[in-house]
């Protein structure tokens, strides 16, 4: 009873093996048929009144959203309310496929100083980029 018991175990291990290795393929499928998209890094002190308006007003919280305005799209990843000063926004990837724009960006921590203020902070970035009519994934 006791080998049929390892056996069992032995199936669904090497089972979950293969699914996990399965799937990771087809993650790095589905890069491979996205291209990178031209972008630039808006300024926060030069975006669109109501763009500027909803950030203000919901910079507390996560923030993952798209704005329009005429021939430009605008992606927002806002993390929230830190509490310190210092933090940094890098952008990890801008690409998009037939039917999707991929945003995924990295919230990177303060430097280890001294003369850092304790006040918290918002941090945010805004991606502007051409219109499309796609749907939109921010990370």
């Amino acid at each position: 009873m006791c080998v049929k018991r390892l056996g069992i175990l032995a199936f669904l291990l090497l089972l979950t093996v293969v699914v996990t290795v399965g799937c990771a393929s087809s993650d790095e499928s589905a890069k491979a048929d996205r291209r990178e998209i031209d972008y630039t890094v808006a300024e926060l002190g030069k975006l669109p009144e109501e763009l500027s308006r909803v950030i203000e007003e919901n910079k507390k919280k996560e923030i993952r959203m798209t704005y329009i305005d005429g021939e430009d799209m605008y992606l927002v990843r806002g993390y929230g309310e830190q509490k310190t000063g210092g933090y940094s926004i890098a952008v990890a990837e801008c690409t998009e496929d037939e039917t999707t724009i991929f945003l995924d960006t990295r919230l990177l921590g303060p430097p280890e100083e001294e003369g850092l203020s304790r006040d918290p902070s918002y941090p945010c970035l805004v991606v502007k980029i051409e219109a499309r009519d796609k749907e939109v994934m921010i990370q």
